[in-house]
């Protein structure tokens, strides 16, 4: 069981406190996480590029602050065409059309900036649990972090 609680004043407080003696007399152990602070305004797209450099990182066992842009670029082309292959999300890829001979076209991957709130979602989901599966763990923050509450 999960709940989420928001104590900003002296009356949530009040309240959860009521709430947390009721669940230990009930079950006699509970275990609390918490949060200090609002959640951080990091849009999802933000997320994904911190949650790449972090992932690239961990694959070449170096600190995160040592990821190459070419580095952070791969983690992110090679993400998106793991989730393709294993989903395939065709919002993922678009045609890329040569303007000088429109008869050489290519796919390639779209950029994330374009994706709608619930693709980059589920693309991050994705991306947790598939890093999760290679002994990373990714942490929820900003709007993710939100969404996952709303929808958990």
């Amino acid at each position: 069981m999960s709940e989420f609680w928001v104590v900003n004043s002296l009356t949530s407080l009040a309240a959860f406190h009521k709430h947390a003696a009721a669940l230990f007399k009930e079950h006699g152990y509970v275990t609390f996480t918490w949060r200090i602070g609002r959640d951080r305004s990091l849009d999802q797209n933000s997320l994904l590029h911190v949650w790449c450099t972090e992932y690239a990182a961990h694959l070449l066992t170096r600190h995160k602050k040592e990821i190459s842009e070419g580095e952070l670029e791969g983690m992110k082309r090679i993400a998106k065409k793991s989730a393709y292959n294993e989903n395939g999300w065709d919002w993922l890829i678009h045609e890329v059309v040569n303007p000088f001979n429109p008869e050489q076209k290519k796919k390639d991957y779209t950029s994330s900036r374009k994706w709608k709130k619930g693709e980059m979602f589920l693309f991050l989901t994705w991306l947790q649990a598939k890093a999760a599966n290679d002994g990373l763990v990714l942490e929820s923050k900003g709007e993710y972090a939100k969404l996952q509450r709303e929808n958990g």
